[in-house]
């Protein structure tokens, strides 16, 4: 997937920032989680990153003044599309993004037939039939559709995937449409 060149990194759910310190090093990084023990062990392990105690399905960072963010990084396990419409309706962001979102959608549609739709939503799958289709695209019938109308003004460039038991983990790479139709200048 190609990187955005420049740009802070942002990590939700932040945990003991292991994952941030392996990937986002070289990057400005603003991170946050509900955690205090695992805030303050990311602030060991980050000591130039500003990492806050706060919920992450809300902008965290609201009136502070952020470098723009280049790479965001939901690795929510459970449900990471809060804190990804938070972040995409109030962050200052790069032209060009990487999105990464951990996604346990599917394990509720499995084991209770309990749909959580990207868009905030909630269904209840009782037929088992639906159940095994909507476990089975969840990505090309649900999360890329939704994505496209997400991100509305943005290109897809790149997206890559890959399916762990019952998680799926994805990633897409962004351009802000007037950026790329400019050759890539402002």
């Amino acid at each position: 997937m190609r990187w955005a060149d420049e740009g802070a990194a942002y990590v939700p759910f932040c945990g003991d920032g292991d994952l941030a310190a392996e990937l986002y090093k070289d990057r400005v990084i603003y991170a946050a989680d509900l955690d205090p023990k695992r805030v303050e062990v990311c602030r060991a392990r980050l000591p130039a990153a500003t990492i806050i105690m706060a919920n992450c399905d809300q902008w965290p960072f609201a009136g502070q003044v952020l470098e723009p963010i280049a790479v965001a990084d939901f690795d929510a396990y459970a449900e990471p599309y809060r804190s990804f419409r938070a972040y995409w309706q109030n962050a200052p962001k790069m032209r060009r993004q990487v999105l990464l979102f951990t996604d346990g959608h599917r394990q509720g549609i499995k084991r209770a037939g309990i749909w959580f739709r990207p868009d905030g939503g909630r269904e209840e799958v009782p037929d088992l039939t639906a159940r095994r289709r909507l476990y089975n695209f969840y990505w090309r019938q649900v999360v890329e559709p939704w994505l496209k109308t997400a991100v509305a003004g943005w290109r897809i460039s790149e997206s890559r995937k890959y399916l762990r038991r019952d998680m799926l983990y994805w990633g897409v790479a962004l351009e802000e449409e007037s950026w790329q139709q400019h050759g890539g200048r402002h």
